[in-house]
């Protein structure tokens, strides 16, 4: 065994690349025999060698996730096993619709105790019909039932349950790994869709109030949309789902003419979105259900 040199005071730790970390050089004011020179220029070695083998395997590594994701994110293809509950009319209803054609699965419909609103049997329908014949899975459970806001149980029966509609989408996005939608490694993304969720859950509070009230919302969520398609930038996010949500249950005599431009091309240029069109008759070409 090698007995390790004396170090001083003006030894400098160097952090690399990666987390790990490297002794530097000894600089010539420290004095060392011949063969502790020997031992530290070793160390110095084997340390070079074990990092730039360790960054090899970090790339290689790198290279093989994209391959094997093909470039693009990896989602989760397990089953979804989601319970919302919602007032009769919430904008939660078409969100589950999204959702549901965005996860390929099955919508189950049920009317708590609690309901003292008339269920729609004609959405009930076309709930139902959300990729009937392309999956075989019920994946959410949706129940009406008296209530103030959204809420949404992701492992029914051991969770508490969780309210809002970007509560909602931003559990979906992190839970599949929908990173197209929400990616919280990218901050100034993640920070401007917080920042519009935040006026979005205000419109979802203030749904009922008056014409006038909305409209200010509205008029603000517009600004977003002067130079951009979407709320957030040239791609859909769940700002988009969440807005368009709650556009599709409002009056569309309520809308301003750019915010039913701006529905009807986000229902009409992204797949998970024309399922909306069901619900939208105003709103030109085929519904996905």
């Amino acid at each position: 065994m090698y007995a390790a040199p004396k170090i001083y005071d003006n030894v400098v730790v160097a952090e690399p690349n990666i987390s790990m970390y490297k002794v530097a050089p000894i600089y010539d004011d420290v004095m060392v025999s011949g063969e502790d020179t020997d031992w530290a220029a070793d160390v110095g070695r084997r340390q070079d060698r074990c990092l730039s083998e360790l960054e090899l395997l970090r790339q290689r590594l790198v290279k093989l996730e994209t391959d094997c994701s093909g470039g693009k994110d990896i989602e989760n293809t397990s089953k979804l096993d989601l319970v919302i509950g919602c007032s009769v009319g919430s904008p939660a209803v078409y969100m589950a619709a999204i959702i549901a054609r965005k996860v390929n699965c099955l919508i189950k419909v049920f009317s708590h105790s609690t309901n003292r609103k008339p269920v729609d049997s004609t959405i009930t329908n076309k709930l139902l019909r959300v990729n009937n014949g392309e999956s075989n899975y019920c994946g959410i459970n949706l129940i009406y039932k008296e209530t103030s806001a959204p809420y949404f149980m992701a492992c029914p029966g051991r969770q508490v349950a969780v309210s809002g509609l970007s509560n909602i989408l931003r559990y979906i996005a992190r839970d599949r790994g929908y990173s197209s939608l929400y990616n919280e490694d990218e901050l100034q993304s993640a920070a401007l869709i917080d920042e519009i969720l935040a006026l979005i859950d205000l419109l979802e509070q203030r749904i009922d109030s008056s014409a006038s009230e909305v409209g200010t919302i509205l008029n603000n969520l517009s600004s977003y949309l002067t130079s951009n398609p979407y709320l957030a930038g040239n791609s859909l996010t769940i700002a988009d789902i969440a807005l368009c949500s709650i556009l599709t249950a409002m009056d569309s005599k309520l809308l301003p003419n750019s915010i039913r431009v701006y529905l009807s091309n986000t229902v009409k240029s992204n797949y998970e979105m024309k399922v909306l069109k069901a619900f939208l008759d105003w709103v030109p070409g085929e519904a996905l259900l």
